[in-house]
């Protein structure tokens, strides 16, 4: 029986709730069972990628969970390049070692082409 593609989806910024931290958590467990999902940030979460100051937001720093994903066989992440555009962010100036940042110009027929997706 051939495995289910997976697509998890990152809309929320690293901080305000636990969303963003819920699914990388979420991420790295379906890793963790040998479900490698695709990963998809797109409107705040896009902010995932920047350098936060844990203390000035009061917030856990995310960034440790973002750099593990390639150790768990997720070694591309897809950003959404209005997202980005909209929010002001280069992604010149985005980079995560061991991880492809890859840009789409059209999320929704990204999506579409998944078994399963997961929203957070």
């Amino acid at each position: 029986m051939p495995r289910k593609s997976i697509l998890a989806i990152c809309r929320h910024a690293p901080y305000g709730n636990p969303l963003a931290r819920e699914g990388l958590e979420a991420i790295l467990a379906c890793a963790a069972m040998d479900q490698v999902p695709a990963v998809l940030l797109i409107n705040d979460g896009v902010f995932l990628l920047l350098e936060q100051d844990a203390q000035q937001i009061g917030e856990k720093n995310l960034r440790r969970n973002l750099t593990a994903l390639p150790m768990f066989g997720v070694e591309t992440l897809h950003l959404c390049e209005r997202s980005l555009r909209e929010r002001g962010i280069d992604p010149a100036q985005l980079s995560l070692p061991g991880t492809e940042l890859k840009l789409l110009q059209n999320p929704g027929a990204f999506i579409g082409g998944f078994d399963q997706v997961l929203s957070f």
